[in-house]
């Protein structure tokens, strides 16, 4: 029997896209450009590390064409942008933005500095320049996707509502699958229910500016706000000239290409039926791309997007953070024994022992490349960089972490914003107080991270070491968070959970289940969380001295998982999982982490004093991994 995995077909576009290259000018709306064949040349030549040494050697005579993206932008709209920049920020903005080689910028800087914040103005910026207008917005993730959506739609309202003049608002469209679209869009308008998107769906759905959303605002559906005049002009017109319609004559067509139009490019989310509307407005419209968390995503899924030929692009990310993720790089990792026709594969013999693990699958041989993401790929080629070095979300002290073990070469230039001032941070100053009348920890200058150095909290792991439960653990911080919940009345939505594996989340969700309390707190994994923030941020480390850290010492995810927090961090772990551990010996096939980070980090909280001792309750058991058990799901 033949099987065809789902993510052949992404593999085929992913060969396409390099291929393309060296193909005719891509995207059709560039076959405009007079210098269309020249930017093709010199783009072809610097993805491939040639520089430009060999058109030069030919006398082709190459002139690299700059792009000033404020040029062409309204003054008033030019000013309004400028004016939600941050101060020490706004004169480098306009230097590196005035000019762009190519067109083509780069922003890079830690978590909280203002990337998504720049990001959404330079959207605004795009939409309202002549030149452009149309922008294709996409992100590593749907979560990515979902947040800078976000972020350019609260930006776009508070700059286009104080702007003075005839601007309209913007059409911003989340992408997902035309399928999907239609199938609500047809329940919507037959006044039936429909289910959005849940945590564990890998393509979430989301009503709130889909096509779906947008068709019913032009059909002028009840339960969604109503057209105005300062809509978008040509949805706007759309919606007149419907309503002119009889019902006779009415009929549901497609609508214009949206814009911006912003897609998430998700492996699992990406194929040729959910993409083909969107793809189209990529191809011939859309004359500016903007890449969200562009260090997370893979090189030939950037060029899927992009094209061979430039156009204006800018590219926001932080190469610290996580790399881009790929099945089959997994697969030369770990084998493809976990996962055979869908099915859970039992790795346990009739007597509970562990089944020999059979050789890794090498699936594809160009796997490796995963490690050099689209942002990596510009670094490396030398191209200009914009850094961002202020840190504006997180209270004083809470980045310090992060600061001393990863972006220590940032130190001469970081610096902390007035608006972290920890005043500025009720919620974290009552969680502050809470915990020194409790917990008696010592008071610091700075907001700083407490940890909770959880005893007789048995970490149970898989014997391939993929996967970790500790129920105890889960049950400490279900204990913790009732009683503080209850104590200081938080708002829930401002609490977030993280936790390194699937397994342990479902077990955390679980125990959460059980009170009423904590319903409504988000559990999340570090990667999964990666672009959010929370007020209140609980790290359920999953590890202790027996197990070592394994893949929680990965330098990259650990970093989103110290970075998600504005008000508060605190961590449920064991103090000396490092000890004696910095050599331990992994299963074979399992990646070798550079423990460096995960060490200091260790070594660093104890300094502050702010160690809480907890002990686990006798009375919860230990989850047992074995026979029919699915690691990733727990009752």
């Amino acid at each position: 029997m033949l099987r065809c995995h789902l993510s052949l077909y992404n593999e085929e576009l992913r060969v396409l896209a390099i291929n393309r290259l060296s193909m005719e000018i891509m995207p059709s709306v560039m076959k405009s450009d007079p210098h269309a064949s020249d930017k093709h040349m010199i783009f072809n030549e610097l993805l491939i590390g040639k520089g430009l040494w060999s058109l030069q050697k030919r006398d082709m005579g190459v002139q690299i064409s700059t792009l000033d993206l404020l040029d062409g932008v309204p003054t008033e709209v030019q000013d309004a942008c400028l004016d939600h920049v941050f101060e020490e920020d706004k004169k480098r903005v306009q230097q590196y933005f005035g000019k762009l080689h190519l067109g083509l910028g780069l922003v890079s800087g830690p978590p909280g500095t203002g990337k998504s914040h720049l990001a959404s103005i330079i959207v605004i910026l795009m939409c309202f320049n002549k030149s452009i207008k149309k922008i294709y917005v996409t992100a590593a993730s749907n979560g990515a996707a979902d947040n800078i959506l976000d972020r350019i739609d609260g930006m776009a309202r508070r700059i286009t509502d104080n702007l003075q003049g005839d601007f309209k608002h913007l059409m911003l469209v989340r992408g997902y699958s035309f399928s999907t679209e239609v199938d609500n869009c047809i329940m919507a308008l037959l006044g039936n229910p429909f289910k959005q998107g849940s945590t564990w769906n890998p393509s979430p759905w989301r009503f709130d500016r889909s096509l779906c959303w947008w068709t019913l605002r032009a059909l002028g559906a009840k339960d969604v706000p109503p057209l105005t005049e300062d809509d978008n002009a040509e949805i706007w017109e759309l919606h007149r000239n419907l309503n002119s319609l009889t019902c006779s004559k009415f009929r549901v067509g497609c609508l214009p290409a949206p814009q911006p139009t912003l897609q998430s490019k998700d492996s699992e989310a990406v194929n040729g039926a959910c993409g083909q509307v969107y793809q189209s407005f990529n191809d011939a419209e859309a004359r500016a791309v903007v890449f969200d968390e562009a260090a997370t995503m893979f090189c030939s899924d950037a060029l899927m997007v992009y094209g061979n030929t430039p156009r204006p692009m800018i590219a926001i990310g932080d190469p610290k953070q996580l790399a881009p993720s790929l099945t089959t790089a997994f697969e030369i990792l770990y084998g493809d024994s976990s996962k055979r026709g869908g099915q859970f594969h039992d790795d346990y013999t009739d007597n509970g022992h562990a089944k020999p693990k059979p050789k890794p699958t090498q699936t594809n041989r160009f796997a490796t490349f995963v490690r050099i993401s689209w942002l990596s790929w510009f670094i490396h080629l030398g191209w200009p960089v914009f850094h961002l070095y202020t840190q504006h979300r997180m209270a004083e002290g809470l980045f310090d972490l992060s600061l001393n073990t990863v972006y220590y070469n940032l130190k001469p230039y970081f610096k902390y914003s007035p608006l972290c001032n920890p005043i500025n941070f009720s919620l974290g100053l009552k969680v502050e107080e809470y915990l020194k009348s409790e917990h008696r920890i010592p008071s610091a200058d700075t907001s700083q991270p407490v940890f909770f150095n959880c005893l007789d909290c048995k970490c149970v792991e898989r014997p391939d070491g993929i996967s970790r439960i500790n129920l105890r653990q889960a049950d400490l911080i279900a204990k913790f968070l009732v009683k503080m919940i209850d104590k200081l009345q938080l708002p829930t939505e401002d609490i977030v959970v993280l936790t390194p594996y699937r397994a342990n989340m479902a077990a955390i969700g679980g125990r959460f289940g059980d009170e009423n309390e904590l319903k409504s707190v988000t559990v999340s994994t570090f990667s999964r969380f990666q672009g959010r923030e929370a007020h209140v941020v609980i790290l359920a480390l999953c590890v202790d001295r027996m197990t070592g850290p394994l893949f929680v010492a990965d330098p990259l995810s650990l970093n989103v998982a110290l970075t998600r927090q504005r008000s508060s961090l605190l961590i449920f772990g064991d103090i000396e999982t490092t000890r004696d551990k910095a050599a331990r010996a992994l299963p074979e096939g399992l990646p070798k982490f550079n423990q460096g980070m995960i060490n200091d980090v260790f070594r660093l909280i104890p300094r502050s004093g702010r160690v809480v001792t907890v002990y686990g309750d006798e009375s919860v058991g230990h989850f047992r991994f074995g026979k029919g058990k699915k690691p990733d799901t727990l009752a």
